[in-house]
């Protein structure tokens, strides 16, 4: 027994007789239909893709600017490399009368001294070179301790120095400015801010 087909109504032919008409099978390209519609994926190429690309960009710009920290060229230009302060440039480091120090992408060089003048007190002067790679400020206080107790709190600042430049500095006392600061047993540089 053969299994037929439903009828599902057809044409008349010319002798007027109705040829039968049957539904058309599966339709897709496996059984030799037209191909279904593709799919245009305007939300994924306008927003999604280009939002991945600049995130890898972020990650690449900030990858690459991080750099290497370590060491940096000495401003002296000997070829020597010294090793810059660590991060906590804000802490107070222990630091002895004119010899030289750094401090975050500064150095305030050998020599540095303390003199006194009458009516104007104590005052450091010294010479600060910028030791980083980028334009920067140097602001920096130099303290004179007897154990806990604040003698003298120079405040040090320049103006805005490229890289390898050097600049004369006075420093001020901002405790007590007409007086001479002496007998401090420790001195101690932090950067202001």
């Amino acid at each position: 027994m053969t299994q037929q087909q439903p009828y599902l109504g057809g044409k008349q032919d010319p002798q007027g007789q109705q040829s039968p008409q049957y539904p058309q099978g599966p339709q897709g390209p496996q059984y030799g239909g037209p191909p279904p519609k593709k799919k245009t994926h305007k939300f994924r190429n306008f927003i999604v893709f280009p939002f991945l690309a600049f995130i890898v960009l972020i990650v690449v710009i900030a990858a690459t600017s991080s750099g290497g920290g370590g060491s940096t060229p000495d401003a002296t230009g000997d070829g020597t490399t010294k090793t810059e302060a660590p991060a906590d440039r804000g802490q107070p480091r222990p630091v002895t009368l004119g010899t030289a120090f750094t401090i975050g992408k500064h150095q305030f060089g050998a020599g540095w001294k303390m003199t006194y003048q009458q009516y104007l007190g104590s005052s450091l002067s010294g010479t600060v070179t910028n030791v980083s790679d980028d334009t920067s400020t140097a602001i920096f206080h130099v303290k004179f301790l007897k154990g806990n107790t604040v003698l003298g709190n120079f405040q040090c600042s320049t103006n805005d120095l490229e890289p390898g430049q050097s600049e004369q500095v006075e420093c001020h006392n901002m405790v007590t400015a007409a007086q001479r600061v002496t007998g401090y047993d420790k001195v101690t540089a932090e950067a202001t801010f």
